[in-house]
């Protein structure tokens, strides 16, 4: 109805005329055509007669009427958009396309070359570029604009191929200027037209020496061999080709490989040294082969998509996967392929990497050619311009289907730990709470961080009372030291174990706790127990034993007493009874017997004094004469002696350490310690062995030291091995003890290695068993090394007359006992000596304080008065430094002695002792220095 009122009007137009004579205006605010005012009918003729893109906004809302070639543009929007507002048809440019569009209105005219605009026509955006001009429309009725016209071009295609243009050629000129190959450009005369920096570098010459010439006026040597006809021939023809040639010139003798283009009406050359490549083009063949072989046995997919993000390249295993050939999964349609649940964040991410050019990475489900999807990691790298604008992306796709299932494995895996250690939490507190032992985690500065419960029960603190207190608010005062040692100890990693110390109660007493320790970092964590019961039964322990041992100590010395007494009444005996024999006989005149009397007598005595002996090393206090003593010539000189005693059914093997020290030992009392320990290994081998004595020179480090409880430094060990029955650790830990033997009764007295001991103990020096049950046992004795050379052997005076003094030597003798001061007088002046004499240390004083010449000390030790031996003889060197000073002692007041060692010049003589020896030993010491 409405067309017929106007039957030439919109005669044409294709199908968009169709539409429009078809489509209901009067519900727009045009209206019906036949009131449209009459230059718009014209315009809309002009317009639907037109092939350039064209359309009218018209009114105030700006309605859309366009032609068949605009349609094109609109896309998925038309036919819809006939009769709509034009900003709303174009909502998505709204704000782009509203201050133009006022302009219009305004009756601006606008024009515009390359505008870029992100519209949606299809579905989703896409960068499109337009040229278009808004006329505006005036209703010639009102002169007012009624609306605007525009013609417009898109210009999408054309910007895009533009671009992709500049980008390749700015590709091309990076890779030609980065290339290792020579390149040249010849124009249609062989002129240089273009030269890149390696070809320069190749020919050594500058640019102005290449570029514009003639190819012949820089390189005459072409036209004597083939390249020159090839060029011609690729020239004329308008063709490629490659050629390897030998270039010889003054400066080269190279093979270059030269690859032409046809360029334009030229030609483009690339060329390379090839003359190593000659020589490796085998091995390169090979290579090539393997590396196609690799890539094709690389399991990743693997594509590439241009900048827009048109996928448009795949390897085989792309297709091989999906089963789909190019066409199917080209440009957007390779997203058919991805799971339907990831597809919108897997399309929303690629198009946010190729906004902002950020590298691609994500996880996705990609469907197999048997209808199976599995994940996906999927990357993708853009690819750089010089002027940084992406030209290609490259990406992979990585099946991770088994990763994702470990994956979610390990997350059940966290979760069952995640469980246990919530149970083993709970535990931990569980012990934290109810244990009976004290649990705590203290800093290396000493204060608290936590404490458990269990210091409430033991110690009477609750926790909060003593976290954040130092350890010295809670320790024993007298084991505060101690603690912070073991503090200091645990601080530096090294755990602490049954460390014993006193913590205070809060009722004030102690409580014994024993520790246990390890740190990590600056926190150490330690659990104490309570030991105060067992410290006290193990003291009444202790004090049991120790009255048993006294006991047993008593009653063996009781036994011991009994013996020596009935010892010394028959030594007794034997003296008293030859001296009474020995008077009658003189009285009688018979002197025939008398020499056997004296014999008898002095033989008891001797005996009697041995006796003694004995008592005084057990006890440790016998009088030593130390001497720088050769260990190796000691043994050398026993060594038949030993033989003899171990009898014929024991090897007896000596091994002297070669260069071995010297020891300040008493020779005498070595010898006997020796001869012990053998008697004593012969014993154990009551059906023969062997029996070694090894000497050897030991360096005791702290540790070594420690355990012989020693202080560390160099030793010289003497060793007596056996092959015997051995020792049970219950008699090596009693083997010393004074009385305690494992021989049948009657058979020793027990003192023989506490004697040995002892000895060794009083000469600075250790003695340790080494012995298993069945296998044999060592002793060894270690003793202190002498810095200086070991003194020859005592040897014994061969002369049978007594030494006489001379002219004016005098000596004083001190003793208490008249008989002692008689028979030493006696011996003196017999040897032609002056003497003096008193009976105790002031008288004694007195005289070594006069004017008398008084070139020898004889003293006893044990003096009354006041002032013994040592004290005298001390107060005289004050005044007679040189004095030569022999104390004579009998028992233990040889202690007073320097512990049994002596200053220089000072020696001594053990009573009993015969006055030839006397006289002997006052000869060597006036003689001496």
């Amino acid at each position: 109805m409405i067309w017929q009122a106007a039957p030439r009007f919109l005669t044409g137009g294709g199908l968009v005329g169709a539409r429009i004579r078809a489509h209901d205006w009067s519900a727009t605010p045009l209206g019906p055509p036949a009131i449209w005012p009459a230059s718009l009918r014209t315009l809309v003729e002009v317009m639907l007669g037109a092939t350039q893109p064209m359309f009218i906004a018209w009114g105030p809302a700006g309605t859309l009427v366009y032609n068949e070639a605009y349609a094109a543009i609109l896309g998925d929007k038309h036919p819809h958009a006939l009769g709509q507002p034009f900003l709303d048809v174009w909502s998505e440019i709204r704000d782009d396309l509203l201050p133009i569009v006022a302009q219009a209105y305004a009756g601006i005219p606008v024009h515009m070359d390359d505008i870029t605009l992100v519209i949606e026509r299809h579905g989703y955006p896409e960068e499109t570029h337009f040229n278009f001009s808004y006329t505006p429309i005036r209703d010639t009725e009102t002169d007012t604009v009624a609306g605007f016209f525009c013609p417009c071009a898109e210009t999408t295609a054309q910007v895009i191929a533009e671009r992709r243009l500049r980008e390749s050629e700015a590709e091309a000129r990076g890779v030609l200027e980065g290339m290792r190959e020579g390149f040249i450009l010849l124009d249609r005369n062989f002129h240089i037209q273009r030269v890149n920096a390696e070809a320069l570098r190749m020919d050594r010459r500058g640019h102005a020496a290449i570029a514009g010439r003639h190819l012949l006026d820089v390189w005459p040597e072409l036209k004597s061999v083939q390249t020159w006809p090839w060029l011609q021939r690729l020239m004329a023809e308008r063709a490629a080709g490659q050629l390897v040639y030998r270039h010889v010139s003054s400066t080269h003798d190279v093979w270059l490989e030269v690859r032409a283009y046809p360029l334009g009406d030229g030609l483009a050359a690339f060329y390379r040294d090839v003359t190593n490549d000659r020589r490796a083009e085998e091995a390169l063949r090979e290579s090539e082969a393997q590396f196609r072989a690799l890539a094709q046995a690389v399991p990743n997919h693997a594509w590439i998509a241009r900048p827009d993000g048109e996928l448009d390249w795949f390897n085989q295993q792309v297709y091989a996967y999906s089963g789909l050939d190019y066409h199917a999964l080209a440009g957007q349609s390779w997203a058919s392929i991805v799971h339907p649940d990831d597809l919108a964040p897997t399309m929303q991410l690629w198009a946010h990497s190729l906004s902002t050019g950020n590298p691609y990475e994500t996880e996705f489900r990609i469907r197999r050619a048997d209808g199976a999807y599995r994940w996906h990691l999927v990357r993708a790298q853009p690819i750089r311009a010089e002027d940084g604008a992406v030209v290609l992306w490259v990406g992979t796709n990585t099946d991770i289907e088994e990763r994702r299932e470990a994956i979610d494995a390990l997350a059940a895996l966290n979760a069952d730990l995640e469980r246990r250690v919530a149970e083993r939490t709970a535990e931990r507190d569980r012990v934290w709470r109810n244990s009976r032992d004290l649990l705590v985690i203290i800093g290396t500065d000493g204060v608290f961080r936590a404490a458990n419960p269990a210091w409430t029960a033991i110690l009477g603190h609750k926790p909060e009372e003593v976290v954040g207190h130092s350890f010295l608010d809670f320790i024993w005062p007298d084991d505060a030291d101690l603690t912070q040692g073991g503090l200091d100890t645990a601080a530096s990693k090294v755990n602490l174990t049954n460390f014993e110390n006193r913590y205070r109660h809060k009722d004030g007493t102690p409580r014994w706790i024993s520790w246990h320790s390890t740190a990590e970092g600056d926190l150490i964590y330690a659990y104490g127990r309570d030991i105060t019961v067992a410290k006290e039964q193990a003291e009444a322990l202790r004090r049991s034993e120790d009255a048993l041992r006294q006991s047993q100590k008593m009653e063996a010395v009781g036994q011991l007493t009994g013996g020596l007494a009935h010892d010394f009444n028959n030594l007794l005996t034997g003296i008293t009874g030859s001296l009474d024999l020995l008077r009658t006989r003189v009285a009688q005149g018979r002197m025939a017997d008398v020499e056997r009397y004296v014999r008898a007598a002095q033989g008891a005595a001797a005996r009697a004094a041995a006796l003694t002996h004995r008592l005084l090393a057990f006890s440790r206090q016998q009088t030593l004469d130390p001497k720088p003593t050769a260990v190796n010539r000691l043994v050398a000189g026993m060594e038949d002696l030993i033989r003899r005693t171990v009898g014929p059914a024991i090897t007896v093997e000596v091994v002297g350490a070669v260069g071995l020290w010297a020891t300040l030992v008493d020779p005498n009392q070595l010898e006997n310690a020796l001869l012990n320990l053998c008697i004593n290994a012969r014993d154990a081998m009551p059906d023969g062995g062997r029996l070694t004595i090894e000497t050897g020179n030991k360096w005791l480090d702290v540790r070594a030291a420690r355990e012989r409880e020693l202080p560390p430094g160099q030793y010289v060990s003497l060793c007596v091995c056996d092959t015997g029955t051995g020792m049970t650790p219950e008699v090596i830990r009693r083997a010393f003890d004074p009385f305690y033997t494992t021989k049948p009764i009657g058979v020793g007295t027990g003192l023989g290695l506490s004697m040995i001991y002892g000895f060794v103990r009083q000469s600075g020096g250790q003695a340790r068993i080494y012995s298993e049950l069945g296998q044999g046992t060592m002793v060894c004795l270690y003793l202190p090394r002498h810095h200086g050379d070991a003194t020859a052997a005592d040897q014994p005076a061969e002369s049978t007359d007594t030494p006489r003094a001379e002219q004016g030597e005098t000596v004083l003798v001190v003793d208490d006992e008249p008989t002692v001061r008689m028979l030493v007088t006696e011996v003196l002046e017999e040897a032609g000596y002056t003497w003096l004499e008193a009976a105790d240390g002031p008288a004694g004083l007195r005289l070594l304080r006069s004017d008398r010449r008084i070139d020898l000390l004889i003293t006893d030790v044990g003096l009354p008065g006041g002032l013994n031996g040592r004290q005298l003889a001390d107060a005289a060197r004050t005044s007679r430094p040189m004095l030569k000073v022999l104390f004579i002692t009998g028992y233990a007041e040889n202690a007073v002695v320097a512990n049994g060692y002596l200053e220089p010049g000072m020696h001594v003589l053990t009573k009993p002792f015969a006055m030839r020896d006397l006289a002997g030993r006052i000869k060597d010491i006036m003689g001496g220095p």
